[in-house]
């Protein structure tokens, strides 16, 4: 956008906006820049009828381009303004402001309110509601119901896509928590919007991902990320086994399991070094490919937990977000290494960690597979290979 391209505003029914609610609630979000925009547009509202230059809009208010542009987008984010590109003009549609109820009904608005203003300045709004608006609000619960399944729109209410009772009361079913609820709320409901999640899905994912019996709205971010992140290469056979395996058990289990396989058992310092890679946002099939690496490149019953976290912050730098990732990340890590070595065999892109496979317990022929792995590990150690 330039300061010379053409705004015309959309046609739409005239309305009285409510500065009340816009002054309690809205500014607080979208700021003073974001209020004298508004103001702006409704006063100078004409439905329509003419065009006219950015330029007036940065003249009138004494912006920059930028800043109209940045507050234009926060005015679209809160459901103040639509803006379309229309020909040869922007098309701006100003919408009204909820009431307070409305907002405060809205659980993504109330959460971002209450970073603004805190719990007791938000629970003083809720205390000057009027109580037919109050009454208003039973009524709809009381003939509208989730049974049917029918999204019913009030107008001048804007409920949220997310049913947060239902979310909280499966919570309380499966003693879930969260980590900081205000901040939680709004990184779920944000999320939730990228997918096209309801809640029930958002839900299944949040639980999935889940720290300690706690929200974890970064190792969320990171699975979805992983959904998206396309592999930069293929997987070899034995390397697709490991990304099975890796994404079958949780970090634990899969520790448990390495250290059984050298009768070992797991450490309390283990356990704590798998809870900080988890604090990183590291999903759980990513830490088990780091462990099974860390294990066999140190050949080792324990864990070397220094090493372990600093590669771990390495996989979190680089947004690594699924146990796919992670082993071709190892691969070429190890592959780079191996080539700034003077006078080395040619390198294998397969790395030898690698092929220190995990058993696999799906079925028979996954049985034979690992059994003849075993016999190769065997046959490489006694010819001196391995890690």
């Amino acid at each position: 956008m330039k300061p010379n391209d053409l705004y015309c505003y959309v046609r739409t029914t005239p309305f009285t906006a409510d500065w009340s609610s816009l002054s309690q609630c809205y500014q607080p979000i979208i700021g003073l820049d974001g209020f004298a925009l508004y103001h702006y547009l409704h006063a100078f509202v004409d439905y329509g009828q003419g065009r006219y230059k950015f330029s007036r809009i940065l003249n009138h208010l004494d912006f920059g381009m930028p800043r109209l542009e940045r507050t234009l987008d926060v005015l679209e984010a809160v459901d103040l303004l639509e803006r379309y590109q229309m020909d040869g003009a922007y098309g701006l549609l100003i919408k009204p402001p909820l009431s307070t109820q409305a907002f405060l009904h809205k659980p993504l608005y109330r959460q971002l309110l209450t970073k603004k203003i805190g719990e007791s300045a938000l629970e003083q709004l809720r205390l000057l509601r009027p109580n037919q608006e109050q009454n208003i609000t039973k009524r709809f619960s009381d003939v509208f119901t989730i049974e049917g399944k029918v999204e019913v729109q009030v107008q001048g209410s804007a409920t949220s896509g997310l049913d947060w009772q239902a979310f909280k009361s499966m919570m309380a079913r499966d003693k879930l928590r969260f980590q900081q609820e205000t901040d939680d709320m709004i990184a779920l409901e944000y999320l939730a919007e990228q997918e096209g999640w309801n809640w029930l899905e958002l839900y299944q994912k949040a639980k999935e991902t889940a720290l300690d019996q706690m929200i974890s709205t970064k190792r969320l971010a990171q699975k979805i990320q992983g959904y998206h992140q396309a592999p930069k290469g293929s997987l070899t056979e034995r390397e697709a086994a490991l990304a099975r395996e890796s994404k079958a058990m949780t970090a634990l289990e899969f520790l448990a399991f390495l250290k059984e396989s050298r009768k070992a058992a797991v450490t309390a310092s283990e356990r704590k070094c798998l809870k900080d890679m988890a604090v990183l946002g590291l999903l759980d099939e990513v830490i088990n490919v780091l462990v099974l690496y860390s294990l066999n490149k140190l050949d080792s019953a324990n864990l070397n937990e220094k090493y372990a976290l600093k590669l771990a912050n390495d996989f979190s730098y680089k947004g690594i977000a699924s146990a796919e990732a992670a082993i071709l990340y190892l691969r070429e890590q190890r592959t780079s290494s191996k080539l700034q070595k003077p006078a080395q065999e040619a390198v294998s892109n397969v790395p030898e960690w690698s092929k220190k496979e995990v058993k696999t317990k799906t079925s028979a022929e996954g049985k034979a597979k690992m059994d003849a792995l075993r016999r190769q590990m065997l046959a490489n150690e006694n010819k001196g290979g391995g890690s």
